[in-house]
Formats: C-alpha cells, sequence, structure tokens
C-alpha cells in the first residue's frame, strides 16, 4: 500500500513539474527596440537567427520612446527592451515596476543623442541663455532629457525658464524644421539628420564628451519572463554579444542592419562611430563599479535593480 501512495504521490510530483516546464517555457518572445537606432543584433533580427538560437518565434516592435517600452512590459504585451534608455528604467524600477538590467546595449557621446538650436533662432552656447523664455521640444523621461539637463548646466541656461513641450524625436524634429520650437533635443539618426539641416548641435559631441555627459542604453527584462524563462534570456544575451564581436571584427552585414534600423548605410554608420559595444567583461565591470552603477548610484536607483548572471562571461 505505502509502494502505491509513493509512486501515486511520485506522478503527481512529475505531472506537476511537466506542467509548471509547459507553463513557464515562452512560445514567443516580445522584443521591443528603437528604429534610427542601429545596433549589431539587428542583423540578427533581420536574418531570424534570434528565433533560431531560442527555438521559438521572436516579435520585434518598434517604440518611440523607453518609457512606452516600460508601459508595454508592465501591460503584459513585452518581454525584453533591448537598447531601452537608463532613464527611463530607472524611472521605472523608482516606482516599483518589476523588471530588472541584465546587459548594457551600448554607450554613446552625443553623436546619437543631442540638443539642437535652429539657425534661424541665433541661439549658440556663446548665448544660450537666450532659450529662456522660449519654445523648445524634449522627449521628457528619456535619455535625451538627462542630455538636455547636462548641457543646460554646461551652458548656463535655466531650464525652468523654458517652456518645453513634450514631443518625440520625429516630432521635435519637424517643429524645428518649421519654427516651432528653437531648440529640440532627441535621438535617432534621421531625426538628428533632419533637425541639423535646419540647425547646429548646441554642444558637439567632444564638447559633450570632455563635459562628461555620456549617455547608456541597456537590456531590460521583466521578472516574470527572467523567471520563467532564464534559459531564453541567457540565450538572448549571448547572441546579442555574438553580434558585437562580429561588429568589432568588421565582419557586420551592414546592409541588413541598414533595412531593419530603417536608415541609410551611409547615415547608419555614423550614428555607429558615436556608439561603443561593450564586451561582457567590460559590461560586467560597468554594471558593477564602473559607469552604469556611477550613473545608476547619481540617481538614486534602488538595489537589486541589477543582474549580471545572464552575461556570457
Amino acid at each position: 500500500m505505502k509502494k502505491i501512495i509513493s509512486f501515486i504521490l511520485g506522478s503527481i510530483f512529475a505531472l506537476n513539474l511537466t506542467i509548471t516546464a509547459a507553463n513557464s517555457a515562452a512560445n514567443v518572445v516580445r522584443v521591443a527596440y528603437f528604429l534610427e537606432w542601429p545596433s549589431p543584433n539587428l542583423e540578427d533580427m533581420q536574418k531570424k537567427n534570434f528565433a533560431k538560437a531560442l527555438g521559438v518565434p521572436v516579435k520585434w516592435t518598434n517604440f518611440t520612446n523607453g518609457g512606452a517600452m516600460t508601459d508595454a512590459m508592465l501591460a503584459g504585451d513585452i518581454d525584453i527592451s533591448y537598447s531601452q534608455g537608463l532613464v527611463p528604467f530607472i524611472n521605472a524600477v523608482k516606482s516599483k515596476a518589476p523588471i530588472k538590467l541584465v546587459d548594457i546595449a551600448m554607450e554613446y557621446g552625443m553623436g546619437g543623442t543631442t540638443c539642437v538650436t535652429s539657425n534661424a533662432s541665433g541661439i549658440t552656447k556663446a548665448n544660450a541663455t537666450e532659450l529662456e523664455g522660449k519654445k523648445v521640444a524634449v522627449p521628457l523621461g528619456t535619455m535625451a532629457e538627462y542630455v538636455f539637463d547636462e548641457s543646460m548646466k554646461v551652458v548656463g541656461a535655466d531650464r525652468g525658464k523654458m517652456d518645453i513641450i513634450q514631443m518625440d524625436p520625429e516630432e521635435g524634429a519637424a517643429a524645428l524644421v518649421s519654427g516651432d520650437v528653437v531648440m529640440a533635443c532627441l535621438f535617432g539618426g534621421n531625426s538628428i539628420k533632419a533637425a541639423t539641416a535646419v540647425g547646429s548641435r548646441l554642444l558637439t559631441v567632444q564638447e559633450a564628451r570632455d563635459a562628461g555627459i555620456l549617455g547608456i542604453d541597456i537590456t531590460s527584462v521583466t521578472d516574470k519572463f527572467m523567471k520563467e524563462n532564464p534559459g531564453m534570456l541567457r540565450t538572448f544575451i549571448e547572441v546579442t554579444h555574438e553580434a558585437n564581436d562580429r561588429y568589432r571584427a568588421g565582419k557586420s552585414d551592414m546592409n541588413s542592419m541598414s533595412k531593419a534600423s530603417e536608415m541609410k548605410v551611409a547615415d547608419m554608420k555614423e550614428t555607429l562611430d558615436g556608439f561603443k559595444f561593450l564586451t561582457p567583461e567590460e559590461t560586467k565591470q560597468s554594471m558593477e563599479s564602473g559607469n552604469l552603477d556611477a550613473f545608476l548610484k547619481g540617481m538614486g536607483t534602488p538595489d537589486g535593480a541589477v543582474d549580471t548572471s545572464f552575461l556570457p562571461l
């Protein structure tokens, strides 16, 4: 009788394990990303290499800003956000959003994120206080807002005296072209190109670098997906770092990346020149005691928001 009971209990336990495994294995992985923001792993997206490596379809959805990525994750529509801005992530975890930072997508200066003043306004770094009292376009809650704040410190202009209008990069560039705003802070190669056609960067890339203005985009994941599909998450990060290795070796398929980014190859290369794709070792160092760690601490990020265990070390 004891053997029968043990057999039944063992069978129930095994069945529960099977059901748990079945429920936790995702049958599709949903990834958020940006257009006009090229990265080596978009070649793998274009060639469906992620789907091959993960063994399930991967649905990529483009977003206009990192805050929208967070909203989609909280709504249960996105599992992984690739190249989410660090500022939107920090804002989310400060609000107790159940998401984790598991990788660094890239570091960048103001080549990929910048503030552009219109030539018609006559406003430059030298007379930047003229921005006060005027309309400026900023995608609030993004890395572009961080760049805006840091740039204003450099040029001595008071953000509080400006008429700040929330606009995503494409809208901000259009508003600058039409003359509706005198400055637009934005990210994305196509938007920056449109803005600089009628204006100039308030700070050059080198001036921003000298001022210590550094952008960091990260890979974030929902706690639910991370706990239920750790192997898939690890594979996603591995494929991404393999793509970064390929790019550093000069072996990336630029045409595939260009198509996935919806950018011309030349424009894409110009944007990529301002990006640094870290090795797994560099990533871990940055996450634990380097640039990322300093950024997180400087903005009062809650403990436990970072997990380095999925890096391919």
